[in-house]
């Protein structure tokens, strides 16, 4: 899916691969987890940027302050495509 336009300072960032697990986690625990990995990941691939940004370009990697962690969005753009929603104030640094 292509995205007509992202509004604002808003990023959208490529969802890394997941590891495998045939543990099944409630929605919570999922949540926890998630912004635990995100605290260690450490490059993020740019997907989309909002209109107002000029200093970062799709396909940039950059990565996000850990304690922005917590507000992170996962976006369905579509069945096969989900992305990271963040504020691009939340980016720390780009690589």
């Amino acid at each position: 899916m292509e995205i007509k336009r992202l509004l604002g300072h808003r990023v959208y960032l490529e969802l890394p691969e997941e590891p495998k697990s045939s543990i099944h986690l409630d929605e919570e625990s999922k949540r926890a987890l998630e912004a635990e990995r995100l605290r260690k990941w450490g490059r993020l691939t740019v997907y989309a940027v909002g209109e107002a940004i000029t200093d970062l370009t799709e396909g940039d990697e950059v990565m996000i302050d850990p304690a922005a962690a917590n507000r992170v969005m996962r976006i369905h753009l579509s069945d096969d495509r989900e992305v990271l929603l963040v504020s691009f104030h939340d980016i720390a640094h780009i690589w």
